[in-house]
């Protein structure tokens, strides 16, 4: 072994495997046949520098990851032949896949120095033995875990497979099936020879086979269910062997596209049944589905609304109302609406509380609109204003409106100095009229005093009853003094009118009584209705039928 001349490197050379003799303290390479400096692209004078780790691995260190133990450390050591199976690494770096023998070389002293290490490139044998028992595995799994019942027989109709998913669909354990029943029993009377028939014809997969063929099968129990069969014919040498099918229970499709129908009824009857407008959008905004309720409140009949943007419904003005109800549709904010009003096809201005969903197929997003027509609601909701800011029988504003509208004025009046003033009216007699007509006769009379309050003042003026008999006008924009003309035109007006009293229609005259207090400077709004009350009573006890400003009555200051 110490020279390269003699009858043991020709002997190596000459061998197929791949030889390397080792030193077993440092595991430097001592010698390495043809084929093992070939399969690595080194020559042997650089091969006896190197370890014998660093060629085969290319690694600093002898291997001792586990299940890749040094054979040339495990066989110096324990004395004995070391097997085992390494992956090297090629000339070209690729994976090398060999069975290796390690052998000790004992010297007569008994010391072991040297190993000989015969390796076998087994990479091809070993990648069509995994490839044998992927296909095998699959194999099995398949039939292991194919929800699908796989049934086999042969050309007599004997079965001799049959897998896990045909023991749940026809309710026989595998041993009670192969090689003890025949194909056609898994059949109703008549349906192997319709399964028969078919694969032999053209109609479904061709000659020789069947493709999705729905049929029925008879369970263990004798209950008929529903399956779709793939099978196709086997062949041997020429000749039929036999046939393999696949049957797939559809019984759960059958029931799910059965409720799926009926669920799209219902929901066809709900929709279109609907008092709400429904409309269903995609994601640009254009309109693809539509109720009934939505086309009659948008008066687009037919399917004249779908296709349309539904900002068009939205109308002018209400530019990105659209974009507010999407985005609280993709916040999944449950129950949020928007109040907003859209427009039907004839201009209708129509108000609307509006909330949006959102739904994903495919990667595209969907809306579906609801939208309640709330025209009565805000009908009721501005007559229920007009009952809480107004008298009941005279439609004048209330007392409870009395305040907030003078406020308005008295702060025009603070910041800009623009005047205003009040009349505060009261009915002469007016006991006296109800004692003689009742309280009938007393309201007729107040309605009619109220038309003519009403008929007599400007668009700016405002009315107010704050009590029985008695009446207050705000006149904005009007000092106390001016305010004279109108009030003595009004009582005028009064006096010289007639009421016709039902039922005779007996003509009624009467007369009225006015305060006039315009605001002054430091005035609260409590100060300015005082002084009209104060005038009012100096009209009343100055004989009734006249008008008195607070001003006149007013003491100047003593200097």
């Amino acid at each position: 072994m110490k020279k390269d001349s003699g009858i043991l490197p020709m002997v190596f050379d000459s061998i197929r495997e791949n030889i390397v003799v080792v030193d077993a303290e440092n595991y430097k390479i001592l010698h390495a046949n043809r084929s093992f400096l070939e399969t690595y692209g080194i020559s042997l004078e650089e091969s006896r520098k190197k370890s014998c780790y660093e060629v085969t691995h290319g690694n600093d260190k002898p291997c001792r990851e586990p299940g890749e133990e040094c054979p040339v450390r495990q066989a110096a050591e324990t004395g004995r032949v070391v097997k085992c199976v390494h992956i090297h690494k090629d000339i070209s770096g690729g994976s090398r896949i060999s069975r290796i023998a390690a052998y000790p070389i004992r010297e007569s002293d008994g010391r072991i120095l040297r190993v000989v290490e015969i390796s076998e490139d087994i990479t091809e044998q070993a990648r069509m033995q995994e490839e044998i028992q992927k296909k095998s595995d699959f194999l099995d799994n398949i039939l292991k875990n194919s929800p699908d019942g796989i049934v086999g027989n042969d050309s007599t109709g004997h079965i001799f497979l049959f897998n896990e998913g045909a023991e749940r669909i026809f309710g026989y354990k595998a041993s009670e099936a192969i090689g003890k029943r025949r194909v056609s029993d898994l059949y109703p009377p008549g349906g192997a020879r319709e399964v028969k028939e078919f694969i032999y014809a053209e109609g479904f997969g061709g000659r020789g086979r069947l493709q999705d063929f729905e049929t029925k099968i008879v369970t263990s129990a004798g209950k008929l269910i529903p399956i779709r069969l793939s099978c196709e014919l086997l062949h041997e040498g020429g000749l039929e062997i036999g046939t393999i099918g696949f049957f797939h229970d559809i019984s759960g499709r059958l029931a799910l596209q059965n409720h799926l129908e009926e669920s799209e009824e219902k929901f066809r009857t709900l929709f279109e049944t609907a008092s709400d407008a429904i409309l269903s959008i995609d994601e640009n905004g254009v309109i693809l589905m539509a109720n009934r309720a939505a086309k009659d409140v948008f008066e687009y009949p037919g399917q004249q609304i779908v296709g349309l943007d539904v900002r068009r419904l939205l109308g002018s003005g209400q530019e990105g109302t659209w974009e507010v109800l999407a985005g609280y549709a993709s916040r999944s904010e449950a129950g949020k609406y928007v109040e907003s009003s859209a427009v039907s096809s004839s201009g209708r201005k129509i108000p609307f509380h509006i909330s949006v969903s959102e739904s994903a197929i495919g990667g595209k997003r969907f809306y579906t609109a609801f939208m309640r027509d709330v025209s009565q609601i805000k009908a009721y909701e501005e007559d229920l204003q007009i009952l809480a800011n107004t008298d009941s029988l005279t439609r004048l504003y209330n007392r409870r409106q009395l305040y907030p509208m003078m406020m308005k004025d008295l702060d025009r009046a603070v910041r800009k100095k623009i005047p205003f003033s009040v009349l505060l009216i009261d009915i002469d007699h007016f006991k006296k009229f109800n004692d003689k007509y009742g309280h009938a006769g007393g309201d007729l009379l107040l309605v009619y005093f109220a038309d003519k309050l009403r008929s007599a003042l400007r668009q700016m003026d405002s009315a107010f009853r704050i009590g029985g008999e008695e009446f207050v006008v705000l006149l904005p924009e009007t000092t106390g003094e001016a305010a004279m003309v109108p009030a003595e035109r009004f009582r005028q007006l009064i006096a010289g009118s007639r009421f016709s009293m039902p039922p005779e229609g007996r003509p009624v005259s009467f007369t009225v009584s006015v305060g006039i207090a315009g605001h002054r400077n430091g005035d609260t709004l409590d100060d300015v209705i005082r002084h009209a009350d104060l005038a009012m009573y100096a009209a009343k006890s100055g004989g009734r039928n006249r008008v008195v400003n607070f001003d006149h009555l007013a003491k100047p200051e003593t200097p």
